[in-house]
């Protein structure tokens, strides 16, 4: 490579613009041209001393006030950046949505686990119900007294279960039996609604006093709490008619 044709891309090589196959010929013509290569850290110190130096001039407040009156603009507001405070609102918007993103996260965790659990005491219930309508295991106790069958409860449970008579209403009392639900011990008192036959289990727990409503393998099922109590209804009845027992019995 000539001088000639080295000063061409020597800017270009100060800068790391050309190729490898260039580089290496223009640094060998370097090592045999002193000229060509004080060109070279001349122009390198020329571009630090660009880069490094501060050359940009501020101009004094006095100035620029009697500029832009001479101009006849208008008085420069506070220089307060308005960026701050677009920073602080967006970061005020990402906080509120994380916080309500954690919160719904959580509430659904928390409807999910309860759900599944309920769903799954609804299941224990019908298998119950089913168990129960097996030869001679409806009742322990047959009758339609309550007053015959309250009392066969003491001393088998370690509290007095809630029953009536509904026989007015058209749900007929028929009797009572001992069962387990959730390895529990429970009062299942038994009512029928014409030929359907409704299981009420009655157990001590704790839990939320409005009713709720599921259905399990072609059953309705009903579930509140009440004093302390855990009430689970079971019948192939059809929910309306179910739903208008479960309210005479929470009355």
């Amino acid at each position: 490579m000539q001088c000639q044709e080295s000063k061409k891309i020597l800017d270009a090589y100060v800068d790391n613009e050309v190729d490898v196959v260039q580089s290496a010929a223009f640094e060998e013509h370097l090592a045999g041209c002193p000229e060509c290569a004080q060109t070279l850290e001349s122009r390198r110190s020329l571009k630090d001393a660009m880069q490094n130096a501060d050359l940009r001039y501020a101009a004094p407040p006095e100035l620029v006030k009697s500029v832009r009156q001479q101009l006849r603009l208008p008085e420069e507001k506070s220089a307060v950046p308005k960026w701050n405070w677009n920073w602080f609102k967006s970061a005020a918007w990402g906080f509120a949505a994380a916080t309500a993103m954690f919160a719904l996260v959580a509430i659904s965790l928390v409807w999910h686990f309860y759900t599944q659990q309920d769903q799954k005491m609804a299941a224990l219930v019908v298998d119950g119900h089913v168990r129960s309508m097996q030869a001679n295991h409806l009742v322990d106790v047959p009758s339609s007294d309550q007053h015959t069958v309250k009392p066969w409860f003491q001393g088998r449970v370690s509290f007095s279960p809630k029953l009536a008579d509904f026989k007015d209403k058209g749900f007929p009392l028929e009797g009572g039996r001992l069962d387990y639900v959730d390895n529990k011990t429970a009062a299942a008192v038994v009512y029928k609604r014409n030929q359907h036959i409704i299981n009420v289990f009655e157990y001590p727990g704790s839990g939320s006093s409005g009713i709720a409503e599921f259905q399990q393998r072609g059953y309705n099922v009903l579930h509140w709490t009440r004093d302390g109590m855990q009430f689970w209804v079971v019948s192939d009845l059809n929910e309306s008619e179910l739903r208008q027992f479960g309210e005479l019995l929470r009355e």
